[in-house]
């Protein structure tokens, strides 16, 4: 009975508060560095053969955020993040009766590249913009010929294409607070599509989804078993993305509030890094790893806490992408310049 009266509850709403819709967005913005901090992990664990982790983890995630994405727009006609609070996609304009809770290809399609293919282009498109706009400041950069220009061209324009981005994507979500739009995003208007709150039919549809499962009494094949070892084996992936999303949001509530104490906020001193390159020995406190001189604007390595010179580190990271001494998988993000008073 209280499953029921919730299920009326939903339903009486079938336009998602504001809550819902930032919410599910603030899922999604959290998963992304939730998964590439994983991978930083394992590529620091053992660097010489998952190094390559942290050096594509934008590439890795897009792939992994494809097939999440894949299994929840064809089975609930949702984003995993709206799947997750409970929210649907609603096509404005259909050319024939589907299914509930199901996408027409063309907004399949669609949904795709809002969810997977757009930010990791804008992520793509940020990441030039912070080398080349490091390269400017260094002076790497040659000021003759056409790559020149498209590049000058691309450092001014960008910050305010992003900006116009961010602004059109605030007065979407005003508009959608006062009604006056049925679009919080402006991806959703490109795609047609608007979210709307699950009812109590889309309830017993996903109930009787799962019932549908073949169980494992009902074998009595190979092929039977092997449909069964998959449903299996991708409701318990799904269910456990789930759980990890909820501990997930739990954990950026739990670190970011006032309340939480100092001493489980802090971090331990981590061990001292194991050397795989370079080796230290017979060098000063003051010399460079890289160059045996002394150091000139010293720079650490966020990754292993060395110091070096700033441009022999520079231009080491950029070419090899991992610390010289302990072959750390690293990035110029990671690098920071010390100053000392004199």
């Amino acid at each position: 009975m209280a499953e029921f009266g919730a299920h009326i509850t939903i339903t009486a709403r079938d336009r998602p508060s504001i809550f819902d819709v930032v919410a599910q967005d603030s899922l999604m913005s959290t998963l992304n560095p939730a998964v590439k901090h994983v991978l930083k992990v394992v590529a620091e664990s053992n660097p010489e053969r998952f190094g390559w982790c942290l050096q594509y983890s934008s590439e890795v995630f897009m792939i992994f955020n494809l097939f999440i994405q894949h299994h929840y727009l064809s089975n609930y006609g949702s984003s995993f993040a709206e799947n997750f609070y409970d929210l649907k996609r609603v096509e404005l304009s259909s050319k024939k009766e589907k299914k509930p809770l199901t996408l027409s290809q063309e907004a399949y399609m669609k949904s795709q590249f809002a969810l997977v293919a757009f930010p990791y282009i804008q992520t793509q498109l940020d990441q030039i913009y912070q080398e080349l706009q490091e390269n400017q400041v260094d002076g790497m950069q040659s000021n003759q010929g056409w790559k020149s220009k498209l590049r000058y061209i691309f450092l001014k324009s960008w910050p305010i294409v992003h900006l116009a981005w961010e602004l059109l994507t605030l007065i979407f979500y005003v508009r959608y607070v006062i009604g006056k739009s049925k679009f919080h995003s402006p991806l959703l208007l490109m795609c047609g599509i608007r979210l709307a709150t699950l009812s109590k039919e889309d309830y017993e549809i996903i109930d009787a989804r799962q019932e549908n499962l073949v169980s494992f009494k009902r074998v009595r094949g190979l092929q039977e078993f092997g449909q069964w070892t998959v449903e299996r084996i991708g409701s318990s992936l799904m269910n456990s993305l789930e759980v990890g999303a909820f501990f997930l949001q739990f954990l950026e509530w739990f670190y970011t509030s006032n309340t939480t104490p100092r001493s489980i906020i802090a971090q331990p001193i981590p061990p001292a890094p194991q050397m795989m390159g370079i080796q230290t020995s017979g060098l000063s406190s003051t010399d460079c790893p890289l160059c045996f001189k002394k150091r000139k604007q010293d720079t650490a390595l966020s990754v292993s806490g060395y110091v070096f010179c700033y441009g022999c580190i520079l231009q080491y990271v950029r070419q090899e992408q991992k610390c010289p001494v302990t072959g750390y998988p690293a990035s110029p993000a990671q690098l920071i310049r010390i100053y000392q008073a004199i």
